[in-house]
């Protein structure tokens, strides 16, 4: 996976409101970190490690009247740039033009996106604290949100004690090894825009709705439920069918298309993005996602024949 990416996931995890958890200050420490992640500035640069794939990042993200945005950029490699802005998104690749994608107005941003409802997700994750560590010259609290179960990572969080934000963010497999860490070498954090407390959590993602045309999983891990669906047209004209499955807190795609080459075929893991493919009746289908490969081919292997 590329950093640009990862980076992008990492703070589209800081989305809303944290609830009840047995670990009440563990809960109020992600209460706070996840109202940072829209409410604070800063400018900063760090560094993603995947097994022996190690990269530095410039990171910026902005705060003001008309809203936020955020900008990230390759300090290593080939030149890489992504951008948030008030008409979408732009992102910059070596040897092509740039490319900007617009946005709907309730779309959200790069740093923000999952609601984290965590009284729904205690059934499937458990929180604690680890005491205190220094990031970056500066203190933070470490919690970890680890899954119950082997359909989901679990996360370790080194939150600054003054901003709320996350310095460091391991993602963790379920032997609680880390599979990939992000972690702030230096940071400029704007001291006038601290997050605010107290507020209602909002509401969690509720089910997308089907219909009889749709066509659906026959079986997902428990806590996943289908929370988007849509269609997209290929460069031949066919169409691609999408649903994106969340537990509120880990997520994935299912797409069905007629079949074609260049298809997945089989099972495949980079960093933490697993996908597993195979025919299915007169479709293609593919899932895939930052999930655990043992998620992908449970619902793969559980999707109905019937997808007209």
């Amino acid at each position: 996976m590329s950093p640009l990416r990862l980076t992008a996931l990492l703070f589209g995890l800081l989305g809303s409101a944290a609830a009840a958890f047995a670990d009440e200050g563990a809960a109020a420490i992600l209460h706070r970190m996840n109202r940072s992640a829209e409410h604070v500035a800063f400018e900063g640069t760090l560094v993603y490690l995947h097994g022996h794939d190690l990269a530095a990042l410039r990171v910026s993200h902005r705060v003001g009247a008309g809203g936020s945005g955020e900008s990230l950029f390759s300090l290593t490699g080939p030149v890489r740039a992504l951008a948030r802005h008030a008409g979408g998104v732009t992102c910059m690749l070596p040897d092509s033009a740039p490319l900007t994608v617009r946005r709907p107005a309730a779309a959200g941003g790069l740093l923000g996106g999952l609601v984290l409802d965590f009284s729904a997700l205690s059934s499937h994750y458990g929180v604690a604290r680890h005491g205190v560590f220094r990031i970056a010259g500066r203190e933070t609290d470490v919690v970890s949100v680890m899954a119950k179960d082997v359909y989901r990572y679990g996360y370790r969080f080194y939150v600054d004690q003054a901003s709320g934000l996350p310095l460091k963010v391991d993602l963790l497999a379920h032997d609680r090894v880390p599979i990939q860490q992000i972690m702030f070498t230096d940071i400029d954090i704007d001291p006038a825009a601290a997050p605010p407390s107290g507020g209602e959590p909002p509401a969690r993602p509720t089910p997308a709705p089907g219909d009889d045309a749709d066509w659906e999983p026959r079986r997902l891990p428990s806590g996943f439920a289908v929370i988007s669906r849509a269609n997209f047209e290929r460069d031949d004209g066919a169409t691609v069918r999408q649903l994106v499955v969340s537990d509120g807190l880990a997520s994935f795609s299912i797409y069905a298309e007629p079949p074609a080459t260049g298809v997945l075929r089989g099972e495949s893991q980079l960093g933490a993005v697993s996908a597993a493919g195979g025919r299915i009746g007169e479709h293609h289908v593919t899932v895939v996602g930052e999930v655990p490969l043992a998620t992908v081919r449970f619902v793969l292997d559980g999707m109905a024949a019937a997808l007209d």
